[in-house]
């Protein structure tokens, strides 16, 4: 058995404060018999109970010895004057044995006292410190949350720049800015045309989040007639590089806000962007 685990589990405590079960107690009597380490561990937490108990302990009241005396004169064993009938000096030994039972019984009332104040005071001392640390616990995992979310932020964030800068970086690629058209100058997007595949990204760098039942689309203009590029996917974030249908061919790229779905036709009147190649 490993002692120095056994002690600091509770069990010494438990014991002195009169908590520990009967087979718990009958285990750690057959320990402390052979056992200094436990008997000096019980021996520290009755002194620990004993010290805070002095400290909380209440003054002796003034009527213990009124009321002492009160009783033996109930018994009839002591005269009015003081001294007990039979006895010219003192009390007999009736008397002394009655006095010191009941001195005792107090004495021992006010032990017991003095221990359950010392139990009480460590029971609100163990409650207040649980609730602290439960409390500090909390807020400690509220902040690792809290920081964990904004790592994943930070790193989702970081994998759309990586995403976009190798389409940037690579020669075949051509970037092509869309701008914010007369009523919507603060509008931008960005068209990434592979010139060799023909695949077509498109990132929607400064434009608000299409409204319920609507869908950005994208055109190409060939020839003066715009083609459908497709429609951005309603689950993909506006800053990131999301494919598109491939163009082989174009002079310019628009969107447009349409219907959720798209439509075979771009509708004019909601015209967003659009860049030159």
């Amino acid at each position: 058995m490993d002692i120095k685990a056994y002690i600091s589990s509770g069990i010494i405590e438990s014991y002195v404060l009169g908590l520990a079960s009967e087979e718990e107690v009958s285990i750690l009597n057959c320990i402390r018999k052979n056992n200094v380490e436990v008997e000096q561990a019980i021996a520290e937490a009755e002194k620990t109970l004993e010290d805070l108990a002095d400290i909380q302990a209440m003054t002796m009241p003034a009527s213990l010895k009124q009321d002492i005396w009160n009783r033996l004169n109930a018994e009839n064993l002591v005269a009015p004057d003081g001294s007990s009938e039979g006895q010219e000096n003192g009390l007999d030994n009736n008397t002394e044995r009655l006095v010191s039972n009941a001195q005792g019984n107090k004495t021992l009332h006010l032990k017991s006292y003095r221990w359950a104040i010392a139990a009480s005071v460590l029971l609100v001392l163990s409650v207040g410190v649980n609730v602290l640390f439960y409390r500090q616990t909390n807020e400690v995992k509220d902040q690792l949350t809290q920081t964990n979310l904004s790592f994943d932020q930070q790193q989702a964030n970081l994998a759309i720049l990586q995403d976009k800068w190798r389409l940037v970086q690579n020669p075949a690629i051509k970037t092509i800015p869309l701008k914010g058209v007369e009523n919507k100058p603060n509008l931008q997007a960005l068209v990434f045309w592979d010139q060799v595949s023909k695949t077509v990204y498109l990132s929607l760098e400064q434009m608000p989040t299409a409204p319920k039942g609507k869908q950005y689309q994208l055109w190409a203009m060939v020839d003066g007639k715009p083609v459908n590029a497709g429609v951005f996917p309603l689950d993909a974030k506006t800053d990131g590089a999301s494919k598109m249908l491939d163009i082989p061919k174009a002079q310019a790229f628009a969107i447009t806000l349409e219907d959720e779905g798209g439509k075979d036709v771009p509708t004019l009147s909601e015209l967003c962007v659009m860049g030159g190649i």
